[in-house]
């Protein structure tokens, strides 16, 4: 508790470690039963300058309710938790989501080796100091720009923003104006859906309507229309039903292939 207590005190002084530079939130999801630990976690992630969006669980079981693919960019997991452990949430999570980093916490490194057959990538031994904490910010925070690569530019209350293709769930054309939903907030521009769907590359982004595009990387179900991982839906024409879900199993296999494929 007293290390807890000098790191709040340097946070309310100013005084850091350097910083990473990044102006998206990162969105972590922080998974500690034990409240002293998942506190300093908290205080770490604060003192690395990093911005942050943090949500704090007890249990896996409390996660796993609420997980849904790119809904975090990374996960924080207590190795040793109750009924469903880290490594069991880890593997829930990876049935779902092979994109998102995970990075452990633990006080002994026998599941070092379980742990990276799910692909984490860091493990921070306790008591988790601040280094460590940036470090596997900072990773995260690479591997999130990496992944998003290209983003889309447009120009909103008169400011250009850029917004990574992979946080874009879907657009929509309302009165007059073109919504574009990202799971953090929602961005009105004047341009055009027609102007959208030339920036918005296929197969991946699929006008299914003439007032929707879906990225069909956050389609969470299919029904007679598109339900999206926000739980929005994305609307498909009835006279193109066939072909647009077509399309989209279409799109599925191929990204099933490509992710089987030997790397």
């Amino acid at each position: 508790m007293d290390r807890l207590v000098k790191l709040m005190t340097l946070q309310e002084s100013g005084d850091s470690m350097g910083s990473i530079s990044t102006s998206t939130p990162l969105r972590i999801a922080l998974c500690e039963d034990t409240q002293v630990d998942a506190e300093l976690l908290q205080a770490l992630v604060n003192l690395s300058d990093v911005p942050t969006e943090v949500e704090a669980f007890g249990t896996g079981e409390a996660l796993m309710d609420i997980y849904k693919k790119g809904k975090y960019d990374l996960v924080i997991l207590d190795v040793f938790m109750g009924e469903l452990t880290g490594i069991q949430t880890a593997e829930k999570i990876r049935e779902v989501d092979t994109n998102v980093v995970i990075v452990f916490t633990t006080t002994s490194e026998d599941f070092t080796r379980e742990g990276y057959r799910l692909n984490a990538y860091k493990y921070l031994t306790k008591p988790v100091n601040l280094d460590d904490v940036k470090d596997a910010l900072g990773l995260a925070v690479m591997v999130r720009d990496r992944a998003a690569g290209a983003s889309l530019a447009i120009v909103t209350d008169n400011v250009p923003v850029f917004i990574p293709l992979n946080d874009i769930i879907f657009v929509e054309s309302s009165n007059r104006k073109s919504l574009i939903y990202t799971f953090d907030k929602t961005y009105a521009t004047t341009m055009t859906i027609d102007s959208l769907e030339k920036l918005l590359p296929p197969p991946r982004f699929l006008r299914s309507h003439r007032s929707y595009i879906a990225n069909l990387d956050h389609v969470d179900d299919v029904d007679e229309d598109f339900i999206m991982d926000n739980g929005e839906i994305a609307y498909i024409a009835v006279k193109n039903r066939r072909k647009i879900k077509n399309l989209y199993d279409e799109y599925l296999f191929n990204s099933i292939r490509d992710n089987e494929k030997p790397g």
